[in-house]
C-alpha cells in the first residue's frame, strides 16, 4: 500500500477514533478499494476545493472528524487554506507535496531511464524552476494552524504519530507531506521509489523548530519534524461564545465533538 495511505491507516488506529467518524474530501484521486479498506467516507472534490467541501462537511455535521487531502503547494485554492486557518476551523488538511526539487543539500536528485535506456534525463523541465515554493507549514502556522508537522512519506511512523495527534485537536492543523512523483503533479499511488529515497535521506529532523526557518532549498538538508501546536478556540466554539452573548437564552449552540 502507498506509504502515506499506510501512515494515515496507522494515524487512525493510534488516535483510538472510529474510522465511521472520519470524512475525507481529498482533490487527489483514492483507489475505491483502498477507501474500503480504510473504512472511511470519501469524497473527491475538484481540484482546490476539497478545503471548502470539509468546511461544509463539518458546519453540517460537527461531530464529523473531517481531513481534507490537498496536492502541489495549494496552488489551487490556497484562499480556503489561508481563511481556514484564520477562522480556526476544525480541519485536519494533508497536503502532499509532490513538488519536485533538482538539487538538495547540494546533491542531485536521481535520474530516469527511459524505454530507450540510452537516454537519461533527469526528472524536471529542462528550463528547472525559478519559483520560490511556499513554506506550507510557515503559512499555516501565520493563519492561526494549531497544529504544524512535515515528514516525508518515508517517515511512516512518525507521520503515522502526528496524525493520531492532529486528529485529536480542536482547531485547524495541517500536515505537509513530500512525495515525490514521476511527474510534477501525480496521483497519491504514484510515488517514485528513488526520488522518495533521496528526500528521505537528505532530511533532518528539527522537533519544535520554527516553521519560518523551515524553508526548502536546494543548499540544506529538507528540514522535517513536529514544529507547532498550541490550543485555541475553534470557529463553532468562537460561534457559540457569539451569538450566546448577544441572543442570551434564545440561542441553541451549535453541534461539536462529542467523545
Amino acid at each position: 500500500m502507498n506509504p502515506i495511505i499506510t501512515a494515515f491507516a496507522k494515524g487512525i488506529k493510534k488516535s483510538g477514533i472510529k474510522p465511521s467518524r472520519i470524512s475525507v474530501p481529498s482533490d487527489i484521486p483514492f483507489e475505491p478499494e483502498i477507501v474500503n479498506q480504510l473504512g472511511i467516507d470519501f469524497f473527491h472534490t475538484i481540484r482546490g476545493r476539497a478545503i471548502a467541501f470539509g468546511t461544509g462537511l463539518k458546519l453540517g455535521n460537527p461531530d464529523l472528524i473531517v481531513v481534507p487531502f490537498i496536492g502541489d503547494l495549494m496552488t489551487i485554492g490556497g484562499n480556503h487554506f489561508v481563511h481556514s486557518g484564520r477562522r480556526n476551523m476544525d480541519l485536519l488538511v494533508i497536503c502532499v507535496n509532490n513538488f519536485l526539487y533538482r538539487e538538495i543539500n547540494g546533491k542531485s536528485a536521481p535520474i530516469q531511464k527511459h524505454e530507450n535506456e540510452q537516454i537519461t534525463t533527469q526528472k524536471f523541465s529542462p528550463y528547472s524552476t525559478f519559483e520560490k515554493p511556499f513554506n506550507a507549514t510557515h503559512l499555516a502556522n501565520s493563519c492561526g494552524a494549531v497544529y504544524t508537522a512535515r515528514w516525508t512519506a518515508l517517515h511512516t511512523d512518525e507521520l503515522a504519530d502526528s496524525i493520531a495527534e492532529a486528529l485529536n485537536k480542536r482547531g485547524f492543523s495541517m500536515i505537509e507531506v513530500l512525495s515525490p512523483g514521476p511527474n510534477y503533479y501525480t496521483g497519491i499511488k504514484k510515488i517514485e521509489s528513488d526520488l522518495l529515497k533521496f528526500y528521505y535521506e537528505n532530511s533532518v529532523i528539527k522537533n519544535g523548530e520554527s516553521p519560518r526557518n523551515v524553508t526548502i532549498n536546494s543548499d540544506e538538508k529538507i528540514v522535517v519534524g513536529k514544529f507547532t501546536e498550541k490550543e485555541q478556540l475553534t470557529f463553532i466554539e468562537q460561534y457559540n461564545l457569539q451569538l450566546g452573548k448577544v441572543l442570551g437564552s434564545k440561542f441553541t449552540p451549535h453541534g461539536g465533538r462529542n467523545g
